[in-house]
């Protein structure tokens, strides 16, 4: 079912005939509807004069909501104001509950076409677990695999974040100018913030110089949301020790606990993933191991039982391919002859669900093909 928001005067005429075309209705403001999970914002501008600031802000910070304004009568200075401030549609009287009913298929259309990106986060069990590493090298291999679509990485840390040593880059900009730009953030504005780091993927670096105060949670949860409408995919490094962070995940399509066999880390990523499945449910907190190691006394089995989630993917333990990428600013997925290179193209392959086929043919070539299962 689709819904709206209407944002109206007590007359209920209008609540009617949305209730009517099947619409489920609720009532708000331009200031509260961003909060709100709708369709469509339905406003009645009749018997008011010009339109509202707060229409404009709206579509800046949330460019895939669908707005549709309802006018006493069609004033070409409205309808070149509307246009600028990215409203979807505009109805003026008399108001045909057919003339309704198209205006509000049109914009869900629209919506449904713009449907946002996957979002994956990646938060340690502990320091010094390996998720920056994990977090740089699925993006960079997204990025190689899903052209044309871009990908993002965001390094959500208020500062000293890796990311960009990981990635050789140099940022004029972080997640904090982002962040303190709100009101001014559309896709031309974000791409000034970001820098590019490999092929289709690009880095929201952390801040590197001390930050006054602290993350915002509602402007963490927008920024998230609108890079998922700019993005196919966006990677976040998420920091373990940011509640604030940590309580804004729900726009996420999977957040990854990142561990490794070592007792305190599985001790810690069982309180961790405890934490997050409360808040976020069970389906969408997983688990992944890093620098896995076969021989390791505490096994994948040993792992799963402590922490109560299934491993999904294990990444092996190679420190001289991983301490090389990291002095050459490199990552190591832009490598094609080691283990660790190879696990982390399979893992971002089935994050963008494309498969690997072996074929038993000769003809077919060794390597297979990739297949998309998906565009």
């Amino acid at each position: 079912m689709i819904h709206a928001t209407l944002i109206a005067p007590q007359d209920r005429q209008l609540e009617e005939t949305l209730r009517a075309l099947g619409l489920q209705v609720s009532r708000g403001t331009l200031e509260s509807v961003a909060s709100k999970r709708t369709d469509v914002v339905v406003v009645d501008l009749r018997g008011e004069k010009g339109l509202p600031p707060a229409i404009a802000a709206l579509k800046r910070h949330h460019p895939d909501m669908g707005v549709v304004v309802v006018v006493s009568a069609l004033d070409p200075a409205l309808l070149l104001e509307a246009m600028r401030a990215g409203v979807s549609e505009v109805l003026p009287e008399p108001l045909a509950a057919e003339d309704v009913r198209r205006a509000i298929e049109r914009v869900t259309e629209k919506r449904m076409q713009a449907e946002p990106g996957q979002v994956f986060g990646f938060v340690g069990a502990k320091g010094g677990v390996g998720t920056t590493t994990v977090a740089v090298n699925v993006a960079t291999a997204l990025g190689l695999s899903s052209k044309p679509a871009r990908v993002l990485l965001m390094d959500l840390h208020q500062m000293g974040g890796d990311a960009a040593i990981f990635m050789g880059a140099e940022p004029r900009f972080s997640v904090m100018d982002a962040l303190n730009n709100m009101h001014r953030l559309d896709e031309t504005f974000f791409r000034t913030l970001v820098v590019q780091t490999a092929p289709n993927t690009d880095l929201l670096a952390s801040s590197e110089r001390p930050v006054a105060g602290v993350f915002e949670r509602e402007r963490i949860q927008r920024l998230i949301s609108f890079a998922s409408t700019v993005y196919k995919q966006t990677v976040i490094d998420l920091p373990q020790s940011d509640a604030a962070v940590l309580d804004v995940l729900d726009e996420l399509t999977t957040i990854y606990v990142v561990a490794n066999q070592e007792l305190a880390t599985v001790k810690s990523a069982s309180r961790l993933a405890a934490t997050l499945r409360d808040r976020y449910g069970r389906d969408k907190v997983t688990l992944i191991l890093s620098r896995s190691d076969r021989h390791a006394e505490i096994g994948r089995e040993d792992v799963e039982r402590a922490v109560g989630a299934p491993v999904t993917h294990m990444f092996p333990s190679d420190y001289r391919v991983a301490l090389q990428a990291l002095n050459k600013g490199r990552p190591v997925a832009f490598d094609n002859h080691n283990e660790l290179s190879s696990s982390f193209k399979r893992f971002a392959h089935s994050l963008a669900g494309i498969r690997i086929e072996r074929s038993s043919s000769r003809s077919s070539g060794l390597f297979g093909r990739l297949t998309h299962l998906r565009s």
